[in-house]
């Protein structure tokens, strides 16, 4: 018995050795990635960031954030139950742990996280991606799955700012919206024209659902998918029409 309380011991302290001896975690490529050594609370978010040189970019992430909250939530009648966790990146940190394309400005995995890349100089920019990533935290708290990107980043780019007349200039230039049907999987693999558009066509497609159609009805939708019900079955209950009808009529008005 003391035997083997013994080996018990000698095999903690190896463990707890090996512990204190460990860097940083490593990221997706294997490089390390720090600590996160500060954290801001708010009502309805937390912000990690890595030191005390970002916590006054915390503090406004934390503000724009609770702007984003109200407005957001507000234009779907909808807010998420839990707060959301929110994670501020130096702009290698963030490609190493998302593996997002170039051109990303943030990603939504179940936390927000957001490669600073100066935005203490450009707070409606900052403003702006903050708005677009909660977005998506509150799509995928009414639907964990099932819907199309197309609706998914289009309610995301439609509410992250007042104007779409950065989407009209995109889809007029490539003289017309790209088929909502050729937009229902990631826009990872597109290019930085080829995303320009995808996020333009579907910005348009949501804003215009959600002027018809009202914030409630889109909610109701993204619930409907995220319980299972198909695509086509679930859009004509809730937007009135036929999928197909409204991508015809959508593509024909640009």
């Amino acid at each position: 018995m003391r035997k083997a309380f013994a080996a018990l011991l000698i095999a903690l302290a190896c463990v707890a050795l090996q512990a204190s001896t460990q860097g940083p975690s490593p990221s997706a490529n294997g490089s390390p990635v720090p600590d996160r050594l500060g954290l801001a609370v708010g009502n309805h978010f937390t912000v990690s960031f890595e030191g005390p040189k970002q916590s006054d970019l915390a503090e406004r992430a934390l503000e724009s954030l609770d702007r984003a909250y109200w407005r957001v939530g507000d234009a779907l009648n909808s807010y998420p139950a839990d707060p959301v966790p929110v994670v501020l990146y130096t702009t290698e940190e963030f490609r190493d742990i998302t593996r997002a394309p170039g051109w990303a400005a943030g990603a939504y995995d179940g936390t927000i996280r957001i490669p600073m890349r100066g935005a203490l100089n450009q707070q409606a920019e900052l403003d702006r991606v903050l708005a677009h990533e909660f977005a998506h935290a509150l799509i995928r708290s009414l639907a964990p799955r099932n819907v199309p990107t197309w609706l998914n980043e289009g309610i995301a780019a439609a509410l992250e700012r007042e104007s779409l007349a950065w989407a009209l200039d995109r889809v007029q230039a490539a003289g017309g919206p790209a088929p909502l049907a050729a937009l229902t999987r990631s826009f990872g693999s597109l290019n930085g024209l080829q995303a320009e558009l995808a996020y333009a066509t579907s910005a348009l497609a949501a804003r215009t659902l959600l002027d018809v159609n009202g914030g409630v009805a889109m909610s109701n939708l993204l619930r409907d998918l995220g319980h299972g019900e198909p695509l086509a079955s679930a859009f004509e209950h809730r937007m009135n029409e036929p999928l197909d009808r409204f991508s015809d009529r959508f593509r024909s008005t640009y």
